[in-house]
């Protein structure tokens, strides 16, 4: 069987980049429409830059995450500068099981857990519904 990676979906965060895209947008139309002043309303682009980096760091972490299904190994990876793995032999899982709230079913992603020997593994990001399934 070849091996499989399923990485956490993006497409929450890219919500997020295209609020604060148009938030931006709103707030420099608003600006200009006053004539950029007084000044202290330039303090209106720290809320959309707040949302990028909010949402730069959820995708790093999303993109630090990744499910391997390799020679009857299911393995779970994540970290980014230290790394976390537990493996779990194929033969020892119990159930696997997909959550979906109405919004992310809306988008095709969901969330994705294991149980394995009475232990649950949880892959706590959005996977897309039809990789991971």
């Amino acid at each position: 069987m070849p091996k499989l990676t399923v990485r956490p979906s993006i497409k929450g965060v890219i919500v997020w980049y295209v609020l604060s895209t148009f938030l931006l947008i709103a707030i420099v139309v608003f600006l200009y429409a006053r004539g950029f002043a007084p000044p202290e309303l330039w303090a209106l682009v720290a809320v959309p830059l707040a949302i990028d980096v909010w949402a730069s760091m959820k995708h790093v972490k999303l993109n630090s995450k990744r499910l391997t299904l390799d020679d009857g190994v299911l393995r779970f990876e994540d970290g980014l500068l230290s790394k976390k793995q537990r493996s779990i032999m194929l033969d020892k899982i119990s159930d696997v099981r997909t959550d979906q709230t109405l919004g992310q079913r809306v988008v095709g992603i969901g969330d994705l857990s294991v149980d394995a020997q009475g232990e649950t593994y949880w892959f706590d990001a959005h996977v897309n519904g039809n990789e991971a399934l």
